[in-house]
């Protein structure tokens, strides 16, 4: 039985409004007695390294983590400690960087692009492939400014984005992967679409998002998602970490109402690199946990409010969130008895370094000396400290100053600890203000009275995001060093980590149970099932992870439906998941799936083999058209689809909501508000207004029928759900297995169906009631002054007069 602990969040404390956030520091490890602790320390002194670590203990910060989602994801136990990369040697070291298993190589947009692409070479494949990538490395929260629209800071320092960061990062990406991508237009979100294959497609990284078209294998556009909700509707949105919920599906549907010229991307937004040289006696030092130091925008609320527009540290989102930030240390400690030490200074005045006492001492006792050092980070700063070991004369006197444009200084509080001789200022309270993130900045010494320095010590903090972290896996980790320097180098490489041999991951399920390896299974709301995984601790298993796809390799999932933690689902707590709908795979297609267990103690273990199935349905009716009769009446015309098992029925259904879905029997459709024509009118109706909020709606089912097609429209035609705005067909076969609903054909509108199919003559009176067919409209919201989110059925087609 394994033993593990909780991270608890305690309450942040801030110094509002003056600098970087500062709040309560948070580890994402509790360790356990008969853990080990473990070094490696390795010596380089070539321009590339390449090194072995095995890591000996039985669990990792992979197997503790929880699929990253759209929300923070949960990490448990972690072993790597910290990476530190030390100068040693007599001269600069230009962009160190440590690469573990090939991954996290993110210096420069361009590499990302590499990364995220790596062996995809057709542009259909490098789009989803650059998707894919984006969503598994960041989670929806923000710094409320710009830092987060640039690619390299995100996936270095943040880690975070929201929908309008977002977009802008998977612009850049898809960009810098030789891509075309173009800006979308929802309401109250932001995306973008890509171009492969002769069209744009809606890839939407933030919410986890793509939509299938009919076909179950192209992902559709934004204007296509516009003309049908159901696409949407059918697809499961907020990604692997939500449960499946079809109000949200819905709401999400209704973001999407522009149909107007789509045209542009959102430009350029990544210019940073990951650039950082380290002077003799600097280091750089990435760390597994965090002192509670972060930037950000925003203020933070001394309430206990949380999630609010400007409300800046992380644990607005959450505990989760906030226990993703990372601190590491960026410390210089010159040698005063080297010349190195003057090398690493920007400017002198007055100063002299001693090498042969390893003193700074003023070069003119009477005139005031200074010294100023330039720290520079490819990651943000976020407090640290100076230190100075003065020696002063009577009457002499120490300061520090701090400035990041070497124009205006600022004198920092200096603590004097007489009885040590050092002279201590906190960057705490000055670096990284509020929407003044810092990442290069001055600190400026100052002697005067006869006052010598032994030593200087800085040690500067850092933000760096928790999934950039060069982290040792169970096993062989294979490292490589390499920096940019252009003569010789002496770097020391430190990693430290922990090692548990206590806890074993569960075992892989062993088999599939339905649909078994390789058959063919009737209909396609399959119902999956695996045999029960085993713990070798004698856990509990509570979670599984299930995925689906196209691909043997399994190098993605169908889509967004078919990556599921089991626990999210009806089937929590057994080793079983159903397709949610009918119609979402395809005949003739054969599919992969694995499965993965997560135990009692926050562990996962390996994926199962890949099983593969097959499945027995008729395709989708496709080519649906209303034609006229000539008698004044319209039929709907259908062809079968040539994939899959030859139908033998069709079910024909109507409705006139846009977008609607088909049904059998009565269903909750999410109305929003309900039906308005106003914002004034929208904000002043109750929400729980008869037709308001999710309303119970009878099923939309016409007829079951043989032929390709069916009259729907007309005076005479009786049948329920006819003389509508919207259809769907589905098809059967002879074991009554069905297809998905198809593509739905439009009534062209205004379309007034006389009585009993007489004309109506100019003058004539007639007490006959024509049938006007209208549409209701679908879900959407509307920007007001007050909300983007006011969902509503807004357009419901005015009665002919």
């Amino acid at each position: 039985m394994k033993t593990f602990f909780a991270t608890t969040l305690v309450c942040l404390a801030t110094i509002p409004g003056l600098a970087a956030v500062i709040g309560s520091p948070s580890k994402p490890h509790d360790d356990q007695p008969d853990d080990r602790a473990r070094e490696h320390q390795e010596l380089v002194q070539e321009k590339t390294h390449a090194y072995e670590i095995e890591f000996h203990g039985t669990v990792d910060g992979v197997m503790t983590r929880d699929p990253v989602a759209y929300g923070a994801f949960r990490q448990g136990w972690q072993p790597n400690r910290s990476l530190r990369i030390e100068n040693l040697g007599q001269t600069d070291v230009v962009n160190p960087r440590v690469v573990v298993g090939g991954r996290r190589n993110w210096w420069t947009l361009e590499d990302v692009a590499r990364e995220a692409t790596q062996g995809y070479t057709s542009d259909a494949d490098r789009a989803r492939a650059v998707w894919e990538f984006l969503r598994r490395h960041r989670f929806h929260a923000c710094t409320w400014d710009r830092e987060c629209n640039d690619l390299v800071k995100v996936l270095n320092v943040y880690g975070y984005t929201l929908c309008g960061n977002e977009a802008h990062l998977i612009n850049d990406l898809w960009k810098a992967a030789g891509l075309t991508p173009r800006r979308g237009y929802p309401v109250g979100h932001v995306v973008c679409e890509v171009f492969y294959d002769g069209d744009y497609h809606l890839l939407d990284s933030d919410e986890h998002v793509i939509c299938l078209e009919r076909d179950n294998r192209t992902i559709a556009s934004c204007a296509e998602v516009v003309r049908d909700h159901d696409l949407i509707k059918r697809t499961h949105t907020y990604g692997i970490g939500r449960r499946e919920d079809r109000k949200t599906d819905e709401f999400s549907a209704s973001l999407y109402s522009y149909e107007g010229e789509r045209k542009g991307d959102l430009g350029d937004n990544t210019s940073h690199t990951m650039g950082l040289t380290l002077r003799p006696g600097e280091s750089i030092e990435y760390r597994w946990d965090h002192v509670g130091k972060e930037y950000s925008a925003g203020t933070v609320d001394p309430t206990d409010r949380r999630n609010g527009d400007g409300q800046g540290s992380l644990a607005r989102w959450g505990a989760k969130a906030y226990e993703k930030l990372r601190n590491g240390r960026l410390c210089y400690r010159p040698n005063l008895a080297s010349e190195t030490a003057k090398r690493g200074v920007s400017a002198v005045d007055n100063a002299m370094f001693d090498t042969s006492a390893a003193v700074i001492r003023q070069a003119d006792p009477d005139k005031p000396a200074t010294v100023e050092w330039l720290f520079a980070s490819p990651y943000v700063f976020v407090g640290g400290t100076a230190s100075a070991a003065i020696e002063p004369d009577k009457g002499g006197s120490a300061n520090w100053a701090y400035s990041t444009d070497r124009k205006t200084w600022t004198s920092l509080d200096s603590v004097s600890r007489t009885s040590e001789g050092c002279l201590v200022a906190s960057l705490d309270e000055i670096v990284s203000r509020p929407r003044h993130p810092t990442y290069r900045f001055w600190l400026r010494l100052t002697l005067s009275g006869g006052t010598h320095v032994r030593e200087v010590d800085f040690a500067h903090d850092i933000q760096t995001s928790a999934l950039s972290l060069p982290e040792l896996e169970v096993g062989a980790s294979s490292v490589v060093y390499s920096d940019a320097t252009p003569g010789e180098r002496q770097v020391r490489v430190t990693h430290q980590w922990m090692e548990r041999t206590a806890w074993h991951p569960p075992q892989a399920p062993a088999g599939a149970v339905s649909p078994g390896d390789g058959e063919t299974v009737a209909g396609s709301q399959v119902r999956f099932e695996w045999q029960p995984a085993v713990d070798p601790d004698g856990d509990a298993i509570v979670d599984y992870h299930f995925e689906l796809s196209e691909h043997a390799d399994m190098r993605w999932p169908l889509s967004p439906n078919f990556e599921k933690l089991t626990s999210l689902t009806p089937t929590k707590g057994k080793p079983q998941w159903t397709v949610p709908y009918v119609g979402l795979l395809n005949p003739d297609t054969t599919y992969y799936w694995h499965v993965r267990a997560k135990d009692a103690a926050g562990v996962w273990g390996p994926f199962s083999k890949t099983f593969q199935f097959r499945i027995r349905a008729p395709g989708v009716p496709v080519n649906l058209q209303l034609k006229p009769d000539g008698k004044g009446t319209l039929v709907l015309a259908w062809a079968a689809n040539p994939q899959g098992e030859r139908p033998v029925a069709y079910k024909v259904y109507g409705s006139d909501e846009k977008g609607f879905t088909a049904s059998d029997a009565a269903y909750r459709v999410n109305r929003g508000k309900g039906f308005c024509r106003t914002i004034q009118e929208y904000e002043n109706k109750p929400a729980d207004a008869p037709d308001a909020g999710m309303v119970e709606t009878p099923g939309n089912l016409i007829a079951q029928v043989e032929e390709l097609a069916l009259r729907v429209i007309g005076p005479d035609v009786s049948l329920p759900n006819t003389n509508k705005a919207f259809y769907r067909v589905v098809a059967i076969d002879r074991d009554g297995n069905e297809s998905g609903p198809s593509d739905y054909a439009e009534t062209p509108r205004p379309f007034v169906v006389a009585p009993n199919g007489q004309r109506a003559t100019e003058g004539q009176t007639s007490d006959r009631v024509p049938i006007v067919i209208r549409s209701i409209g679908d879900l959407r919201c509307r920007r007001s002054p007050k909300s983007s989110y006011n969902a509503a059925f807004w357009d419901r087609e005015a009665e002919a007069k």
